[in-house]
């Protein structure tokens, strides 16, 4: 029991571990006021999740008022450090516009919590919204080329292993294992931006979903960024 409790601070000891649930009940509410909706639950009930939804969201961007600073400084890094060309540019992308995202998230905020309303805060909003799909369909063309990549050297690996010298090859044997791995996370990974494109994508009604689908997508890719945090800080 002390080792599990010791688990669950060490989680909820991180900033990603908090942002990730709060993320979770957020969503779920968003889901759960539509489902009521749905069920002609009274106004009132209704509204107390909505109510739940809007107030998590906000406290979430206050864990992401600098995060603009991290992107760029990680598109400045990636440009001088990755050679491959593919890789860099949709990397590149990716973390601009999330910076680009999280900027124009700054301004809902102070529109949120009443300090600052700019005139065109739903423009804000929607450019914010565009550069999230952009940054997440640039991530899914990262992961595919990776995908891409990893069964290229799967191929010239199983190659080697079906030789005799290669069966009996420790180091060959080691690097199919730190293959496999890589071959999931680089799965798993784009299963998360596949399910996560969908929220920005339906926020933007370029998608025809329901706030119970994007709910329910915020959810998953919720608990999965939970569970990759968890990894992390419970090996």
């Amino acid at each position: 029991m002390d080792a599990q409790v010791s688990a669950v601070n060490r989680f909820l000891g991180t900033t990603t571990g908090r942002e990730k649930l709060c993320r979770l009940v957020q969503y779920f509410a968003r889901f759960y006021a539509f489902y009521l909706w749905r069920q002609g639950a009274p106004k009132e009930v209704i509204q107390r999740w909505a109510d739940l939804k809007q107030h998590i969201g906000n406290g979430r961007k206050f864990f992401r008022l600098l995060k603009p600073i991290e992107f760029v400084q990680t598109a400045i890094h990636i440009n001088g450090s990755v050679k491959d060309d593919i890789q860099r540019v949709t990397t590149i992308v990716k973390h601009l516009t999330n910076a680009l995202y999280y900027s124009s998230e700054v301004f809902v905020l102070t529109t949120a919590v009443g300090f600052y309303r700019p005139k065109a805060i739903d423009k804000i909003t929607s450019f914010g919204q565009r550069c999230w799909f952009i940054s997440l369909f640039s991530s899914i063309l990262a992961d595919l080329y990776k995908l891409r990549q990893l069964n290229g050297r799967a191929l010239e690996l199983e190659r080697g292993l079906k030789t005799p010298e290669g069966r009996k090859d420790p180091e060959l044997q080691s690097q199919e294992k730190i293959l496999t791995k890589e071959v999931k996370a680089a799965y798993f990974q784009l299963l998360q931006d596949v399910v996560d494109i969908i929220i920005p994508a339906g926020n933007l009604r370029w998608l025809p979903v329901d706030e119970g689908v994007i709910g329910i997508a915020g959810m998953i890719t919720a608990w999965t960024a939970m569970m990759t945090q968890w990894s992390k800080v419970n090996p």
